[in-house]
C-alpha cells in the first residue's frame, strides 16, 4: 500500500499577492512564485456573451456525443459534458484529494479564480529532454500510474502527458476541468484516458519519431500488466478498429505529409492493434 502524498503548505503571502494581482488582468493559467513557493493560478473572465457561448458549447458537446455514439457505442449526455470549468475542477480535486490521489491542493478558490499547489515538472518536458532510457522508464511509470488510478474507480478526462507531472519520484495528475469521463461508462471513460495518454506521446513535438512507437507500446503493456481489465481492453480495441479502418484509405493519400497530428494519427492506429 502506498503512503498518502505529501503536500506543500500555501505561501504566507498568498492573500497579499492576490490583492495586488487582481488590480491587473490575469492570464488564464500562470505559474507564479510567491515568497519562494510556486503555485498555479487559473483565472476565467466573466463572459458578456454567456447565452451565445453556452449555445456554441452545447452544440460542440452534442456533436462530440454523436461521434462517440457512432464510434464507441455510447451517447454521453451533452449536459454532463458541459459540467466543466474551475468550480467543477475544484469539486473533483477535493474528491480525489480525499481519496489520497496525487493531485494538487486547493490553496484559494473564489468565482472565476483557483490557486493550486504546484506539483512538479510536466511529463511532456521530461520525455522530450530525457535520454531514450529515461523516456521508456517514464512511459512505463505513466502506464502503471494510470492503471492504479483507474483501479480506484476514477477517470481523469484529460490524461494527456502534459497533465502528468513528476515531483520527487512520484507522478501527479493535474487539470480536471474536462468531464467526459463522468459522461461515459467507467470502462469506456478509462479506455479513453488510456487512448489520450498514448496518443499524446505519439504526437509529441521535437521528439525523435523512431522512439515514439516504443513509448506507446510500453505505456499499453505496463497499464494492462497493472490493470488487466477486460472491459477497458475491449473498449480500447473497438476504438483501435475504428482508427485502423479510417487510416487504411487515408494512408496512401496523407501518409507522406510530415504533419505532427497526421503522423500521430497513423502511429496511434498502428499501436492500438490487438
Amino acid at each position: 500500500m502506498t503512503s498518502p502524498p505529501e503536500h506543500e503548505p500555501p505561501p504566507p503571502g498568498l492573500q497579499q499577492w492576490l490583492a495586488r494581482a487582481k488590480q491587473t488582468p490575469l492570464p488564464s493559467v500562470d505559474e507564479v512564485n510567491i515568497d519562494g513557493v510556486w503555485c498555479v493560478v487559473k483565472y476565467r473572465r466573466p463572459s458578456v456573451r454567456g447565452a451565445v457561448s453556452y449555445a456554441l458549447r452545447y452544440l460542440r458537446a452534442a456533436l462530440l456525443a454523436v461521434g462517440c455514439k457512432l464510434v464507441l457505442g455510447e451517447f454521453p449526455d451533452p449536459r454532463i459534458l458541459l459540467r466543466n470549468g474551475l468550480d467543477y475542477e475544484a469539486e473533483r480535486l477535493r474528491r480525489l484529494r480525499a481519496a489520497d490521489c496525487r493531485v494538487p491542493d486547493i490553496w484559494w478558490q473564489e468565482p472565476g479564480l483557483l490557486v493550486l499547489e504546484h506539483v512538479g515538472t510536466d511529463l511532456n518536458a521530461l520525455i522530450r529532454h530525457g535520454s531514450d532510457e529515461t523516456r521508456v522508464a517514464l512511459a512505463a511509470q505513466a502506464g502503471r500510474d494510470l492503471a492504479e488510478f483507474h483501479k480506484q474507480g476514477f477517470c481523469h478526462g484529460g490524461a494527456q502527458i502534459r497533465n502528468l507531472t513528476i515531483r520527487g519520484k512520484e507522478m501527479w495528475r493535474i487539470d480536471f476541468e474536462e468531464n467526459i469521463g463522468e459522461a461515459l461508462s467507467r470502462p469506456l471513460g478509462q479506455a479513453y484516458d488510456l487512448f489520450q495518454m498514448v496518443a499524446s506521446v505519439l504526437s509529441m513535438r521535437n521528439l525523435p519519431s523512431a522512439i515514439m512507437p516504443r513509448l506507446g507500446q510500453v505505456m499499453l503493456a505496463s497499464y494492462f500488466e497493472a490493470n488487466p481489465d477486460p472491459d477497458v481492453r475491449a473498449r480500447l480495441l473497438r476504438l483501435g478498429r475504428f482508427m485502423r479502418g479510417a487510416a487504411w484509405p487515408l494512408r496512401p493519400l496523407l501518409g507522406w505529409l510530415r504533419s505532427r497530428d497526421i503522423q500521430g494519427f497513423f502511429r496511434v492506429a498502428d499501436t492500438l492493434r490487438p
